[in-house]
């Protein structure tokens, strides 16, 4: 049953990066029958719902009840292919509508009952490690607070608030706890349960304590492009130096297992510390208003957290649950994706340094288009290696070694 909805999270990872790549030949070719923001708004999403939120719900689920999932957590998953289907063509066709609120609203829904069933009688506390445990119920916590900065939209323009920054700051509110708080920390933490069975010292659970609460203060770097005054500035800063030192602590405490952790899994913990050193870089004032006003860098930080953070962590899950097939083929496909995601950011971040020295990149939304065709193309790929049903069951401790062996060259 786990391998049928395996195949739909691959399947909607297809279908967003198809919706990515139509956005990417938008903005080169143009496309008059299609209207560009409704069919972003369409991409952003679905990507929450369809491919972060359905993976990560459906590994959490697999982790703690394995091949076998109660009719409810089934019901679960259901519904947000739903939700996510029903906001990917109506936000595609109508924009922000009510028909497609109304799916956004669902999805939301649909999250909280996911969190209860979780949450409930200690499914966790048998079933994982207190570190996994401590990062996957921070993140279903961010999850549900998320959930604050949307249904405060109506409010606010109610009370004639639309085109203002609180408006906005309401729209970044959600965006931060659903990447940085829930996709980031319930990764980590599904990680965390296949990979770090040692049990933390008392001054380590302290640090990790501190890097999840820190994400709550972090926030404010999503209010610095309003230009603020300066002591908005000072209390980013120090959210964000504490949350890269809780970092730094929580890497230096596992330095040793870093020769034994999959090519995946380097880069999201690679990628996760340039993320948190970017976020202090941010809340110098210099800086952080060139980010600000520059939209392919601002593109260029959320696709470094949810394609080189969260997505390698979740590859790596599907991998080591025999959800996709690993070994060598599986290990050079891992490095397809990888070296597409390079490209892509690479291209986002040098694009804005080189224009700042006046020097233009010949054919730039070609060349994004270009590396954007990968995407899909892995995705299918992914998609031709998802196990066969009944082939599941006898394969997890063979794969998971023939995986870790196929890295040990990289």
């Amino acid at each position: 049953m786990e391998l049928t909805y395996s195949r739909w999270a691959i399947l909607n990872f297809i279908l967003l990066s198809v919706f990515g790549l139509l956005l990417r030949y938008m903005q080169v070719f143009g496309l008059p029958a299609a209207n560009y923001q409704f069919l972003l708004h369409a991409h952003s999403h679905f990507a929450f719902a369809g491919w972060m939120f359905f993976s990560i719900a459906l590994l959490i689920i697999q982790s703690i009840f394995g091949g076998s999932f109660p009719s409810t957590h089934r019901k679960v998953l259901l519904l947000t292919q739903f939700s996510a289907m029903g906001m990917l063509l109506t936000f595609s066709f109508y924009g922000y509508h009510p028909v497609s609120i109304t799916f956004s609203t669902l999805f939301i829904l649909t999250g909280y009952w996911f969190t209860y069933l979780i949450c409930r009688r200690g499914n966790l506390k048998h079933k994982i490690n207190p570190t996994a445990r401590v990062l996957i119920h921070g993140g279903l916590f961010f999850l549900c607070l998320s959930s604050v900065g949307p249904f405060a939209l109506g409010p606010l323009a109610a009370a004639g608030l639309k085109n203002t920054e609180l408006y906005q700051d309401a729209i970044y509110f959600y965006l931060h706890f659903q990447m940085n708080g829930f996709m980031l920390l319930a990764s980590l933490g599904l990680f965390a349960a296949s990979s770090l069975n040692r049990v933390p010292s008392k001054t380590i659970r302290a640090w990790l304590s501190v890097f999840i609460v820190s994400i709550v203060p972090l926030f404010l770097i999503f209010t610095l492009w309003a230009e603020p005054p300066a002591w908005l500035w000072i209390l980013s800063f120090a959210a964000t130096a504490l949350h890269l030192l809780s970092w730094i602590k929580l890497c230096v405490y596992y330095r040793e297992k870093w020769s034994t952790f999959p090519f995946l899994i380097r880069v999201a913990l690679t990628a996760i510390s340039m993320k948190t050193v970017l976020q202090v870089a941010l809340c110098f004032p210099a800086l952080g208003n060139w980010v600000f006003q520059d939209r392919n860098l601002i593109i260029g930080y959320v696709h470094l957290l949810t394609l080189g953070c969260i997505m390698p962590l979740i590859l790596d899950q599907f991998i080591r649950k025999a959800f996709v097939e690993g070994g060598r083929a599986g290990a050079f496909l891992n490095g397809l994706f990888i070296t597409a995601v390079a490209f892509y950011l690479s291209a986002l971040f040098v694009q804005p340094l080189l224009s700042s020295l006046r020097i233009a990149v010949p054919h730039f939304q070609l060349l994004l288009l270009l590396i954007s065709v990968l995407f899909p193309v892995t995705g299918f790929l992914y998609f031709f290696r998802v196990r066969r049903a009944g082939s599941h069951q006898r394969v997890p401790a063979a794969a998971i070694r023939e995986y870790d062996e196929s890295y040990a060259d990289l």
